[in-house]
């Protein structure tokens, strides 16, 4: 089973800490970002944004972490300089127009563009997804196509323009959509079709080059990657991380498709731009047209149709977890764009810009504590089970872990070797984790003098609810 590594870009807007309205510091910021925080950002097409890269993850949970950690050094690097780092897709105050970053390729996209690059001061969040080859990248392109108008949905955080609510749940979607070559692509049949169009698109002008190839999916040009750039810059790591998962899914579902000789229903790219257009409008909690079944569903349905679809890979690849956790916490805080409404409701301008910095803690905790719990004999054959659980419950945003093993009747010594890599992963997740041991468990324990690895709970009379 093809299991993609994967990485993240993310976009910020730089504001000022009072009013929100944005602010020309990028060059500032930068700077600090690397000296102070040795992180290294990019420029982008306005000097009031900076944009971050992961590194290359193995999985959605390193993902998370690695987020964590950028939105942490991009927010004290803005503050630092005396702005704010704001993961919002489009400015929700002040002017919408940016003054253009002075480098070589932006004054010419300037020149070529007019105002509609000035008009571009927002904020996306773009997937890449390791793919074999170019021609297994483009109809990887064509199966995900069709999953653009949920992916949008999903992480939907652009309601306010000028502070006013526009209607729609990703303004950012309808301003970018007047690029002349952006929102769903073509359905290109092979590698030599979409470099074909690609250039009649520059021949025609209406592209400087590859790099400016915008469509909400298409095949990097210069490596073996599918990118997916339909999001909104998430509200929140665990928006973004449930967005890199269920793209990473989708991904090695459609290459393992198109191995087996599957090939993209060929909607056709106007039948996509509605649906997306839709999305954009109402968010993860209104309706769009399914082009699929050829009629209007909740976007929730087909998000939960999407699971279902990618579940056997999610599974296989460990990040099930993170994302029955992510829709958990979308269904009962809504998106970015829903948390923007509440938070903006009063018309004060402070509880918008807290949700949105970068490193705002926007998630509640989980209620209560992720239990991992195994039972019977735990031995050589079944050790490295424990481990992995207790690292998936860690992916999946768990603020506390419980490993139960109240039932253990044979505890071998490769289980007090899993529990010191059990504890080992709560220090570097700087999570909480304790034991809740049988008899068999603590002799054990006490005869290898390893009683300390973990602390130790007393078995409550009432067993702990198992996670999920």
């Amino acid at each position: 089973m093809w299991s993609p590594t994967v990485g993240v870009e993310e976009e910020f807007l730089l504001v000022d800490p009072v009013t929100g309205v944005p602010v020309n510091r990028s060059d500032e910021v930068v700077s600090v970002a690397r000296e102070s925080c040795g992180l290294e950002l990019d420029y982008e097409l306005t000097r009031a944004q900076v944009e971050t890269k992961t590194p290359i993850c193995r999985d959605a949970g390193q993902v998370r972490r690695e987020l964590l950690a950028t939105r942490a050094a991009v927010a004290k690097a803005a503050r630092t300089v005396g702005c704010r780092a704001l993961a919002v897709g489009a400015p929700p105050l002040g002017d919408a127009t940016g003054v253009i970053t002075d480098s070589l390729r932006y004054r010419r996209l300037a020149r070529e563009f007019g105002a509609l690059a000035a008009q571009q001061l927002i904020c996306g969040c773009h997937v890449h997804v390791a793919v074999p080859d170019r021609e297994t990248a483009v109809q990887v392109c064509n199966h995900v196509r069709l999953w653009l108008p949920v992916l949008g949905a999903v992480t939907a955080n652009s309601p306010f323009s000028r502070g006013v609510d526009t209607g729609f749940a990703s303004w950012r979607s309808m301003v970018w959509s007047r690029w002349p070559v952006s929102g769903p692509p073509p359905y290109f049949t092979s590698w030599k079709h979409y470099e074909s169009v690609c250039d009649t698109v520059i021949e025609a002008g209406t592209a400087l080059d590859r790099a400016m190839i915008y469509w909400d999916v298409r095949p990097s040009h210069h490596l073996p990657t599918v990118e997916v750039r339909v999001a909104d810059v998430a509200a929140s790591a665990d928006d973004a991380a449930l967005l890199a998962a269920l793209v990473r899914a989708l991904v090695a579902t459609a290459v393992m498709d198109v191995e087996r000789g599957v090939r993209a229903v060929p909607v056709p790219a106007e039948m996509l731009r509605q649906a997306c257009w839709r999305a954009a409008r109402d968010g993860v909690r209104g309706r769009v047209w399914d082009v699929l079944s050829d009629r209007a569903l909740p976007v929730r349905q087909l998000l939960d149709e999407l699971v279902r679809r990618l579940m056997p890979v999610l599974d296989a690849n460990g990040d099930l977890p993170l994302v029955e956790g992510g829709l958990e916490l979308l269904d009962s805080g809504g998106s970015g764009a829903d948390r923007q409404r509440r938070a903006y409701d009063g018309g004060e301008v402070e509880p918008l810009l807290g949700l949105l910095d970068a490193d705002a803690p926007h998630r509640p905790p989980h209620d209560g504590v992720t239990v991992v719990r195994m039972a019977g004999e735990v031995d050589i054959s079944n050790s490295d089970v424990l481990e992995r659980r207790c690292l998936e419950a860690l992916g999946a945003g768990a603020h506390e872990v419980v490993v139960d093993l109240s039932e253990v009747t044979f505890f071998g010594s490769s289980g007090i070797t899993a529990l010191a890599r059990i504890r080992e992963l709560g220090v570097e997740w700087a999570v909480p984790i304790s034991l809740v041991a049988s008899g068999t468990v603590e002799h054990m324990l006490r005869a290898t003098a390893m009683g300390t690895l973990l602390p130790l709970r007393a078995r409550p009379e009432v067993p702990f609810p198992a996670a999920g």
